[in-house]
C-alpha cells in the first residue's frame, strides 16, 4: 500500500491510471467534479477503484462535499447549503438534515470519506474561506460543525476536521501562495485550534493546513512540519486519528516542493496520508520510490492508523433510478428551506475543481 491519497483524471480510468493503481496500490482516491458527470457512471468509477485494490479493506473514496460553493455534484443536480447559510439558521435539525441529505448522496456514488467539516473560525479575510466556516468565533464553530460532524457520522460517512490548527486569519489564498500566520501554541489553543481541539474525541480524521508559523516552525510549512503534526497535534495534543493533508498540488507548496518530495516530508512529519489531486499519474512512481526509502518505524504506524481507519468503511447500494429521482427531489424542498446569503462569497479556485 502506498500511503498517499490521489486524485484521478477524469470520470473513467485511463489504461495508465489502471496499472499505476494495481501495481503501486494507493489508499485513497479523491472525487472533484471533473469525475462525476452521472450518478451510475461515478459509482461504476469507484467499484472499480475498489476492485483495484488488494487486501480485505475499502480503499478510502473522498471528496470534498462541504456544501456552498464547495460541491462536486452540481453537474448532476445534488447542491447542499454551504456551512454559513445552516449556521445562520441556529436550527439543529435543519443542519442534522442537510448532512442526512450529503450522506445519502455519497453513499449512492460510492464514496466513505467526506472532507468536512471545516473548523477554521470564519472572517472577512480575502482567503479561501468565506462562506465555508460555521461561524465567525471559536463557539460557534464547535457547536454547529459538531452537530454536522455527528450527524454525518451516523449516516456512515468519514468525516474530517479542517484545516488544522486553524487558518481563518490567512492574508492569502493557499491555492496559490503560502499564507503566512503568527502566534505560539498557546495562542492558537486560545482560538483558532478551539473547535478541532473539542471535536478532537469524535473526528475520525485530520487535514493539515499549508501555512507558515514561524513561532512554531520558521522554516516549514505546518503540513510538512514535524514540530506541527508530530510535537502539537499528536504529542501535545494527543490526537491518536489519520491526518491528511491538503493537497500538496497547491501554490503554498508546489512552488517549493515537487510531490515526490513533499510526501516524505508530510510522512516524516506525522501526517498519514498525503494528497496529490491532479496530474497524480505523473508523480506516483517519484512519489513510491521516494517513500521506499524512509524508516520502517514510520511506514509501520502510518500503516497501522491507515488500516485502522479503513477497516470500517463501506460501501452501501446505489440508489435505483427512481429513489435517485425521488432523492433529487427532496434534496431541492430541503435547500429552499435554507436562505441563501444575502452576498455572495469571493470566488478561490477550490470551488473549480
Amino acid at each position: 500500500m502506498l500511503p498517499v491519497v490521489v486524485g484521478i483524471e477524469g470520470p473513467v480510468l485511463t489504461a495508465r491510471e489502471r496499472e499505476l493503481f494495481s501495481r503501486l496500490q494507493p489508499a485513497g482516491y479523491i472525487l472533484f467534479t471533473r469525475n462525476i458527470m452521472d450518478c451510475e457512471f461515478t459509482r461504476e468509477l469507484t467499484d472499480e477503484l475498489r476492485a483495484l485494490t488488494s487486501g480485505p479493506d475499502e480503499p478510502i473514496i473522498a471528496i470534498d462535499q462541504e456544501g456552498g460553493r464547495v460541491v462536486r455534484t452540481a453537474d448532476i443536480f445534488v447542491q447542499h447549503p454551504s456551512a454559513a447559510e445552516l449556521c445562520a439558521t441556529q436550527d439543529d435539525t435543519l443542519i442534522t438534515r442537510a448532512a442526512y441529505y450529503n450522506a445519502q448522496c455519497l453513499h449512492s456514488l460510492g464514496v466513505n470519506t467526506n472532507f468536512a467539516p471545516v473548523l477554521d473560525i470564519g472572517s472577512a479575510r480575502a482567503n479561501a474561506l468565506p462562506s465555508r466556516c460555521w461561524g465567525m468565533d471559536s463557539q460557534a464553530v464547535t457547536s454547529w460543525a459538531g452537530i454536522w460532524n455527528r450527524a454525518q457520522i451516523r449516516a456512515g460517512i468519514a468525516t474530517c476536521g479542517k484545516h488544522f490548527p486553524g487558518m481563518g486569519r490567512a492574508e492569502c489564498d493557499p491555492h496559490f501562495d503560502l499564507p503566512v500566520l503568527h502566534g505560539s501554541k498557546d495562542a492558537f489553543l486560545a482560538e483558532d485550534s478551539i473547535p478541532f481541539h473539542a471535536l478532537m474525541p469524535e473526528l475520525p480524521s485530520m487535514m493539515i493546513a499549508h501555512v507558515l508559523i514561524p513561532e512554531i516552525d520558521s522554516e516549514l510549512p505546518t503540513s510538512l512540519s514535524p514540530a506541527l503534526v508530530q510535537g502539537f497535534l499528536r504529542t501535545q495534543l494527543g490526537y491518536n486519528g489519520i491526518i491528511f493533508t491538503d493537497d500538496l498540488c497547491m501554490g503554498a507548496i508546489a512552488k517549493q516542493y515537487t510531490p515526490a518530495e513533499s510526501v516524505p516530508m508530510a510522512l516524516k512529519a506525522g501526517c498519514d496520508l498525503p494528497l496529490v489531486c491532479h496530474n497524480a499519474c505523473d508523480h506516483l512512481e517519484p512519489i513510491a520510490a521516494a517513500v521506499a526509502q524512509l524508516p520502517d518505524t514510520v511506514l509501520e504506524e502510518v500503516e497501522r492508523r491507515i488500516n485502522s481507519f479503513r477497516f470500517p468503511l463501506s460501501a452501501r447500494p446505489i440508489m435505483s433510478f427512481i429513489e435517485w429521482h425521488d432523492y433529487l427531489e427532496d434534496n431541492r424542498v430541503f435547500n429552499a428551506e435554507v436562505p441563501a446569503l444575502a452576498t455572495p462569497a469571493p470566488g478561490s479556485p477550490v470551488q473549480d475543481y
